[in-house]
């Protein structure tokens, strides 16, 4: 994710304590911890209610160096718009709450002094705000300096406001949708297609209401384009690409930051131009059912069998497929399966059966992952690897990475007309 430069400083700051520390922010600058602020009610109407807030609450005080007031402000379009609280110091009495001047956590409310304009003494309809239809922001600020803090520099929580200027309504706004992004590579020709797909980080789900452009990136420097996401994908068409490998990587960046975090993709590469016996390799990874990950890494864009050479009556060439699954869940999630399925090789019209393709699995450096069994290139099995073909499964056990590979052997008809084959063997880790 690429970060926003922006001017000021900033505790990152939530309505639950639930919001991500790096969420992006109107002021940049350090984040100076990760910290929490909590009102009640959630939402309300100022055109009917006595009172703004009946509460407000840090779940930590004032850093070192920002102890001697503190004020609440709102802000729209991060312009100041005015006090909604009267400042604190660290006179004021305890009767009002405490508001973290001490190093702890504040907490204020009503029910003490029913008429307590430390947690709010304004309502949002107030004239002195100016407040227009959108959203606000309410920043709770600790200063230095004794007079108020000083909105560029001093460091504040802060929780986002929808706000309804002609009825009077407000609600405050959910924590954004940390994302992930998944980026397809493909070629024809000298073409290729990038496809990014923005997806909701806690469900692995395509989020078809993500906003903003994607930027595409090759070899973590050069940008070859920026593409709008449109129902969850940014997709761009790069057209004359040289020939050979290319690496790109797509970076999000949300256009609305109260409702989505940007975030940028894993590599993925592309062959432009080139033939012969490999294999263009997708992935697909089933999104988990609770904590941790369960990821498919480390698989080449293509594999080479090299040329098919006659031997005991067919053409045989093989090569080595590699992958790496990492699984962090729990121990009481499922176990995970790794399969793979071959479709048939193509040179130009002609066609190679796949059945002709098989396997020997082998896994390495994780004592609960099992290698699939051997599938032999028809004849030797019915349909070699066509089938959907188990290449390790495998077991949460706290941490495990393993190490899988394939020797892939291919065994031709000795009358296959000639020709450069290539194939595209899919896996699959669910």
């Amino acid at each position: 994710m690429r970060a926003a430069a922006l001017a000021g400083a900033i505790i990152a700051a939530s309505l639950t304590g639930s919001l991500a520390a790096a969420q992006p922010a109107f002021a940049g600058g350090p984040v100076v911890q990760v910290a929490s602020l909590t009102v009640s009610p959630l939402s309300g109407n100022a055109t009917a209610d006595s009172t703004f807030l009946s509460s407000i609450a840090t779940n930590v005080g004032a850093p070192a160096g920002a102890r001697a007031s503190g004020a609440t402000f709102i802000f729209q379009g991060d312009v100041s718009r005015g006090p909604i609280a009267s400042m604190r110091t660290v006179s004021t009495p305890g009767t009002y709450g405490t508001f973290g001047l001490d190093g702890q956590p504040g907490f204020a409310d009503r029910s003490t002094v029913a008429a307590n304009n430390y947690v709010s003494n304004l309502e949002l309809d107030a004239p002195e705000l100016g407040l227009t239809t959108g959203i606000v922001e309410l920043r709770y600020y600790w200063s230095a300096s004794a007079t108020g803090p000083d909105a560029a520099t001093d460091p504040y929580l802060q929780i986002a406001i929808d706000w309804n200027a002609s009825t009077g309504a407000w609600s405050v706004l959910p924590p954004p949708v940390d994302t992930t992004v998944s980026l397809a590579a493909s070629s024809s020709g000298s073409t290729v297609t990038l496809d990014a797909s923005i997806k909701d980080a806690a469900t692995g789900l395509v989020d078809t209401s993500a906003p903003g452009p994607v930027t595409f990136i090759e070899n973590s420097a050069i940008i070859v384009g920026i593409a709008e996401v449109v129902a969850g994908h940014a997709v761009l068409v790069l057209t004359g690409v040289s020939d050979g490998p290319h690496t790109y990587r797509a970076d999000y960046d949300s256009s609305n930051f109260y409702t989505h975090v940007g975030s940028s993709s894993g590599d993925a590469s592309v062959n432009v131009g080139g033939q012969g016996g490999g294999t263009n390799v997708t992935t697909s990874v089933a999104a988990g059912a609770g904590g941790g990950v369960l990821t498919l890494t480390g698989v080449p864009a293509s594999v080479a069998l090299g040329a098919a050479t006659l031997n005991a009556g067919t053409l045989n060439a093989s090569g080595t497929l590699n992958a790496v699954v990492t699984d962090s869940r729990q121990l009481d999630f499922p176990a995970w399966s790794l399969t793979g399925q071959i479709a048939d090789f193509k040179s130009g019209t002609k066609v190679l059966s796949g059945k002709y393709l098989g396997w020997t699995p082998s896994v390495t450096g994780a004592p609960n992952s099992v290698a699939g069994a051997v599938v032999l290139p028809a004849p030797g099995s019915v349909s070699g690897l066509t089938t959907v073909s188990t290449l390790a499964t495998g077991a949460p056990n706290n941490v495990e990475v393993s190490n899988v590979s394939a020797l892939l052997q291919l065994k031709a008809p000795k009358n296959t007309p000639a020709g450069d084959y290539s194939a595209v063997l899919t896996l699959t880790l669910i």
